[in-house]
């Protein structure tokens, strides 16, 4: 179609209606563009197995930065909603980037007043990625990893040992949990002080 303009001014009137007809529909566009653009990012179902803890609440958080960054107020905090454990298992459909830098608090139905999150422990000092732990060693540990590396993975399932132990509350000994991989798995600094293998967590862990 051609515009044949008699005048400048008729020509200017021309383009700004043309402009006014177009940006609305661009401006429609673009939450449309970005709910496609999340819904493509890459997802990870990450599946826990814990045994004999049932009605267990597990929580994720994702928290990747420096300290510096961290006072700063510039780390990417992610919490996940508390799921229970039901049928010996609790699954999270999450985006597989929060997956990096993840820390999973336990909280088990004996549990007294601890003052804090049981925290899982990905490594406890002595071992190495892939290293077997039992709840024998892991009661003699003094320093723990609560950070994930994470995975590039679609599904993934990771078994979990969240056993009954007795820990210093806060008015006395209270009936507390110790939380840990099985299997030593990749992790992100730092190493924290762990009591009898016990990694707790008042705050979120910011994982580097």
């Amino acid at each position: 179609m051609t515009i044949r303009s008699t005048s400048t001014g008729t020509a200017l009137t021309a383009v700004a209606l043309l402009a006014t007809l177009l940006v609305p529909s661009a401006t429609a566009a673009a939450p449309e563009r970005a709910v496609e653009q999340r819904a493509a990012a890459p997802r990870t179902e990450l599946t826990f197995t814990v045994e004999d803890c049932e009605g267990c609440e597990i929580q994720l958080t994702s928290a990747l930065g420096t300290y510096e960054q961290a006072d700063a107020g510039e780390v990417d905090i992610w919490t996940s909603g508390t799921r229970r454990v039901r049928d010996g298992s609790v699954t999270f459909d999450i985006a597989t980037r929060r997956t990096w830098g993840l820390s999973v608090a336990v909280k088990a139905p004996w549990e007294g007043h601890t003052g804090y999150r049981t925290t899982v422990a990905w490594r406890y000092n002595g071992h190495l990625q892939g290293d077997a732990v039992t709840l024998e060693e892991a009661v003699t540990r003094t320093r723990a990893a609560a950070c994930w590396e994470g995975v590039r993975r679609r599904a993934v399932t990771v078994p979990l040992v969240v056993e009954q132990v007795e820990v210093d509350g806060v008015r006395g000994r209270v009936p507390g949990s110790i939380a840990f991989v099985p299997t030593t798995q990749s992790w992100l600094r730092p190493m924290r002080k762990a009591w009898d293998g016990v990694l707790g967590s008042q705050d979120v862990n910011i994982c580097h």
